[in-house]
Parts: C-alpha cells; sequence; structure tokens
C-alpha cells in the first residue's frame, strides 16, 4: 500500500503543490437505483449511505453497481457479527482421533474470518467513497446539472415584471423630483 496523501493544508504550509484539487469533477451528479437482488440488511444500508453521499455531492448514477458491492459486503459482516454473537468467539467441534473416537475441540469460530475479510473490503470501500477522515480531502464533487431557467423576458407579461435598469432608475426619480 502506498503512503497516504497529504491534505491540501499541509501542502500551503510547505509551500509544495500535490496536483489541482480544485477542479471540480467532470463526472455527472446523479442518485443511482437500487438493484433489486439485494437483501433486506443491505437495503436498509443503501438507504443508510446514499443520503450521506448526496450531501457530500460524491455521488453519480454510475455508483449503482460498486455501492451495490458495499451494500451487500455490509450485510454479510452484520451477518457474520450475528453469528460470532449466538455462538461466541470459539465454538465446539468433534473430530476423530487416530484410534477412530470421538474427540471434542475448541476452535475459533470460522465466521470471524469471514467478518474480518468484510470489514477490510469495508474499509476500502469507505475510503473510495470518502467516508473516513483521511479520505474526505481527496475526493472531488460531481458536477451539478444546471437546469436551464426559464427567462422571464420570454414571457408575455415580462414587460410588467422586468427590472429596470440603472438608465430608467435615473429617469424615474428626475421625475419624481419634478413633480414634486
Amino acid at each position: 500500500m502506498g503512503r497516504p496523501r497529504l491534505p491540501d493544508s499541509h501542502h500551503k504550509m510547505l509551500g509544495t503543490k500535490y496536483r489541482d484539487r480544485s477542479k471540480p469533477s467532470e463526472v455527472a451528479a446523479g442518485r443511482p437505483k437500487m438493484p433489486d437482488h439485494l437483501c433486506d440488511d443491505a437495503k436498509k444500508e443503501w438507504r443508510r449511505i446514499i443520503p450521506l453521499l448526496e450531501q457530500r455531492g460524491t455521488l453519480s448514477k454510475a455508483d449503482s453497481a460498486v455501492l451495490a458491492v458495499y451494500c451487500e459486503t455490509h450485510a454479510r459482516w452484520l451477518q457474520a457479527k450475528r453469528e460470532v454473537a449466538d455462538h461466541g468467539l470459539m465454538i465446539a467441534v468433534t473430530v476423530l482421533d487416530s484410534s477412530g473416537e470421538q474427540v471434542v475441540t475448541r476452535k475459533p469460530n470460522p465466521a470471524l474470518k469471514i467478518a474480518e475479510t468484510c470489514e477490510r473490503s469495508l474499509r476500502s470501500f469507505l475510503r473510495e467513497f470518502g467516508c473516513t477522515p483521511q479520505s474526505r480531502e481527496r475526493v472531488k464533487p460531481t458536477k451539478v446539472e444546471e437546469k436551464p431557467k426559464e427567462h422571464e423576458e420570454d414571457s408575455e407579461f415580462s414587460i410588467f415584471h422586468r427590472p429596470k435598469d440603472d438608465d430608467e432608475n435615473e429617469a424615474t426619480n428626475q421625475q419624481e423630483e419634478e413633480n414634486s
């Protein structure tokens, strides 16, 4: 794993420049559609993480697949944690010894290994999404879609609602002073 990136504040203090992070992303913002195949726990995580990523401005419609994998990994992690909570860190296993007799031994719960693997994957996903304290600095917000605004000049009533120019304001003020 490479050396972690230094934050912009550190580069500013040293007088170095890593790269221009102020340029906005070219990826258009959008809300991805939740896949139908997600399990219930994964759907809950989808509903939790989507508003956070939208608020941060880093979400696009193309993120659906990676978010689905993240949510399924989160659901698998929860299931492994439940398994460990129900059966404990160690489980009793019956094996046969060399003489063919049954011997009960204790070994680590296999769900622990699954939970640890899921935790590593989740940390990696969270870094990619900019959801860790260190990775927040490096994630660029997506490009906001600009909707064309209706111009007031296009309306048939635009002459009644049109803002006055400075010249018109001066002329109106002069007429009011003359009338007074």
